[in-house]
C-alpha cells in the first residue's frame, strides 16, 4: 500500500565501485550534497559511455542552459507548491535515481541549444507524456523559424477528448527518425516519423 508515510521514510543511495567491490559514499534522498553533484554532473549518471563517435553527448542540466533552466523551474515549482519546500525538492529531483541508460535520448533533434519545442509534449527522457491536440513543433534556437513539427495519433480521425491519451517517442540517435506510441484505454497507435522534403 502507498501512502503518504511511505514518502516520509528514508531511503538510500549507495555509490558502489564494482571493480573494487567497495562502498565509495552513502546518501539519504534527501541530500542536498547528492543533489549538486546529480544537477551539475547528470551526465556521469546516464550514458556513460557513448560507442559512437556520430552521437554527441546528450541534453542535460549540467550541458545545457535551456534544460538547466527547465530543471530550475520544476525545482522552483515544488519548493513553491502547498506541500513543497526544499526538501520535498530535494526528493522529487532525486526520486528520478537510479537512471537507466536507455531512458534519454541523444538525438539531435532533442537538443535544447538547437531547437525550441514545448518540453509539456516531448523531452530527452523517454517516458509516457499527455498527448496534445496538436502537432509539436520544433523551431530553430538561432532564427525562431519553424523547422519541424510532428503529430502523434492517427491523422483525420476524430478526437476524443473525455479520455486521457498519453504518447511516448523513441528518437533515434542521430537519423531524422522516431517512432511514437500513443495509447488511449487499450488501443495502442504506433506512427514512423520520418523527415520529408517539400518538392
Amino acid at each position: 500500500m502507498y501512502s503518504y508515510q511511505n514518502i516520509l521514510k528514508p531511503s538510500f543511495f549507495v555509490v558502489y565501485n564494482m571493480v573494487t567491490t567497495e562502498v565509495i559514499a552513502v546518501f539519504e534522498n534527501t541530500s542536498d550534497e547528492l543533489l549538486e553533484l546529480f544537477e551539475n554532473f547528470c551526465d556521469l549518471f546516464r550514458n556513460a559511455t557513448l560507442h559512437s563517435e556520430a552521437v554527441q553527448f546528450p541534453c542535460s542540466a549540467s550541458s545545457n542552459n535551456f534544460a538547466r533552466q527547465i530543471q530550475r523551474r520544476f525545482k522552483d515549482t515544488i519548493v513553491n507548491a502547498k506541500y513543497g519546500g526544499h526538501t520535498e525538492a530535494v526528493r522529487r529531483l532525486l526520486g528520478q535515481l537510479p537512471i537507466s541508460a536507455q531512458s534519454y535520448s541523444g538525438s539531435p533533434y532533442l537538443d535544447l541549444s538547437l531547437f525550441s519545442y514545448d518540453d509539456k509534449w516531448v523531452s530527452v527522457m523517454e517516458r509516457p507524456k499527455t498527448c496534445g491536440d496538436h502537432p509539436i513543433r520544433f523551431y530553430a534556437r538561432d532564427s525562431g523559424l519553424l523547422k519541424f513539427e510532428i503529430q502523434a495519433g492517427l491523422l483525420g480521425r476524430p478526437i476524443n477528448h473525455t479520455v486521457r491519451r498519453l504518447v511516448a517517442f523513441t528518437f533515434h540517435p542521430f537519423e531524422p527518425f522516431a517512432i511514437s506510441v500513443q495509447r488511449t484505454n487499450a488501443e495502442y497507435v504506433v506512427n514512423f516519423h520520418m523527415r520529408h522534403s517539400c518538392t
